[in-house]
């Protein structure tokens, strides 16, 4: 069996069963304006729009996607995502006369937010090319990266503990948003901060 066929489609069925909505690669691509996009662009600038009536338009929306795109591909870019995650980020709402905060996701009613999931995610950077297994988003940020490998496969999850440094070497865009990742083959479920990839910050999901 392959790797794809036993570890990774089982995950992305999964995730559809628990209500995650599956985006194709190619519609994927599309969403993040190329492979060189980090967001879903228009999902997060609707549900932006969505989640703080009177406080952001379309314009506020716009504002606030250049600053997420204009965050540093390192631990403190990743640090200031959480922050815009946490809803600790404000913008002017003139109307106010003040700054006021945005919410990226309603933690308070989940249903409120749009979970999509999609595979074999391209990032192209300025020197290098990689692509992720699974990328999980909520409202168009990629929270989650995930690399799955076959379960017989000798050494296979540390290669894809390999393949995270790699991409913090190579293409560190893809992970400015994300704030876990999960290697798996199934069986065994190791996660960690996205940021932190020594050994004692891996974790084994044992439920």
């Amino acid at each position: 069996m392959t790797e794809r066929s036993s570890v990774q489609n089982p995950m992305l069925k999964y995730a559809q069963e628990i209500g995650w909505q599956f985006i194709s690669p190619s519609e994927a691509k599309d969403l993040r304006g190329g492979d060189t996009g980090l967001y879903f662009s228009d999902v997060l600038g609707s549900q932006l729009q969505r989640l703080n009536p009177q406080v952001v338009n379309a314009d506020r929306a716009s504002e606030i996607l250049r600053k997420l795109n204009l965050l540093r591909p390192n631990i403190e870019g990743n640090r200031d995502a959480l922050s815009w995650l946490r809803g600790e980020q404000s913008v002017f709402v003139p109307d106010e006369n003040r700054e006021l905060n945005v919410r990226l996701i309603d933690f308070d009613n989940p249903e409120n937010n749009i979970f999509q999931v999609t595979d074999e995610w391209v990032h192209r950077g300025i020197a290098f090319r990689n692509r992720a297994d699974v990328i999980f988003l909520t409202n168009g940020i990629p929270i989650a990266i995930a690399e799955t490998k076959a379960a017989e496969k000798r050494d296979g999850l540390a290669d894809g503990m390999t393949q995270i440094r790699r991409y913090h070497q190579e293409t560190p865009e893809m992970l400015i948003a994300p704030q876990v990742f999960e290697v798996t083959e199934l069986i065994k479920f190791f996660y960690g901060v996205t940021w932190s990839t020594t050994r004692k910050n891996v974790f084994n999901w044992k439920e």
